[in-house]
C-alpha cells in the first residue's frame, strides 16, 4: 500500500441489499459405491488377510453408512494393529462423536505407542468438531469464487474468495470450515450443511461529487445437498479523491474495498437467512 494511500481517507458504502432470495430449483443427486457397506463390514469382522480389513475399514468411514460406526467400533480390538490403526482412523473420518467412549476404552488397552496415538488423534478430532458445531446455526464451506466483471480477471476473483473467507468466519453462528468430519458431525446434529460458490456480477467506475467511485455487485449461490436453495445479494461503493485515478496502487485497492463491502453485504446475518432459505 503506497504512502499516499495512508493519507487518503477511503471510504466504503454499502448498500443494504444483502437480501436472500429464495430458490426452490431442485437438483437430483446419486451417490455410486464400488462396493458394498454390508460386505465391507463382514470382510471387517472376518478372518482375512489384514490388507483386506484395512480397505473395508477406510471404506466405511467414508461411506458413512448406519453400519459404519458399529463396525470400526469393535475393529479398534482386531489382533492386527494396522487394522485397529485404520479404523480409528476411519472413525475420524466417519465423524461421529457417539465413538469417544469406544475409542477411550479402546486406547486404554492399546498396546501400540503409533495406534494409541491415533485413537487419541481420533478423540481430539472428535471433541473439537463437538464443540465447533454446538452453537452453530448454520455449517459453510466455501466453493468456487470467480469475476464475471470484466475487471481484473483472476486476480479480483481472488480478492473476493480472500474477503468472502474473512467475512463469513466473522458471522456469529456460521461455521466456515472444509473439514470433512465437522461437517459430518453437523449433520449428525440437524446443523444445516451448504456450499457457497461466489462471483463478482460488476464493478462499475463512476463519479460523484467531485471523487471518484467503485461500485461492485457480488453474488453467492447457496447449495445444499447438490441443489440450489437460494442467493445472497450485496453491493458497496468506495470512493476518493479524482487524484487517486493517477495512482494504479490507489485504484485497485478501490476496486478492493468495494468487492469486500460487497462481501460484507450480502453476508450479513447470513447464518439465520441460510437456515431460513433452506428451510423453505
Amino acid at each position: 500500500m503506497s504512502s499516499s494511500l495512508t493519507r487518503v481517507a477511503r471510504r466504503v458504502r454499502s448498500i443494504a441489499v444483502g437480501a436472500l432470495f429464495a430458490s426452490l430449483v431442485i437438483t437430483g443427486a446419486s451417490r455410486v459405491s464400488g462396493t458394498d457397506p454390508d460386505s465391507a463390514a463382514r470382510d471387517l469382522a472376518g478372518d482375512g488377510d489384514f490388507r483386506l480389513k484395512l480397505t473395508a475399514a477406510l471404506y466405511l468411514g467414508k461411506a458413512r453408512a448406519p453400519q459404519s460406526r458399529p463396525a470400526l467400533e469393535r475393529a479398534l480390538s482386531d489382533a492386527h494393529p494396522s487394522v485397529r490403526n485404520a479404523a480409528a482412523m476411519a472413525l475420524a473420518t466417519l465423524g461421529d462423536p457417539a465413538a469417544i467412549p469406544a475409542l477411550e476404552k479402546a486406547k486404554a488397552k492399546e498396546q501400540s505407542t503409533s495406534v494409541k496415538a491415533q485413537m487419541q488423534s481420533t478423540i481430539d478430532s472428535l471433541k473439537k468438531g463437538q464443540d465447533i458445531v454446538k452453537n452453530a446455526h448454520v455449517v459453510v464451506r466455501l466453493g468456487s469464487m470467480s469475476n464475471n466483471s470484466g475487471v481484473r480477471g483472476d486476480a479480483l476473483g481472488s480478492v473476493l474468495a480472500v474477503a468472502a473467507r474473512t467475512r463469513a468466519a466473522a458471522v456469529p453462528g456460521l461455521v466456515l470450515t472444509d473439514d470433512g468430519a465437522i461437517m459430518q458431525q453437523a449433520a449428525l446434529k440437524k446443523v444445516p450443511v451448504v456450499i457457497l460458490d461466489g462471483s463478482v456480477t460488476g464493478l462499475t467506475e463512476g463519479r460523484e461529487k467531485g471523487n471518484v467511485t467503485y461500485r461492485a455487485q457480488v453474488e453467492f449461490t447457496v447449495r445444499k445437498d447438490q441443489a440450489l436453495r437460494g442467493m445472497l445479494r450485496g453491493a458497496a461503493t468506495s470512493y476518493d479523491s479524482v487524484a487517486a485515478l493517477n495512482d494504479r496502487e490507489r485504484v485497485v485497492a478501490l476496486q478492493n474495498d468495494a468487492v469486500d463491502g460487497a462481501v460484507q453485504s450480502a453476508l450479513k446475518n447470513a447464518d439465520q437467512g441460510i437456515a431460513r432459505v433452506i428451510k423453505n
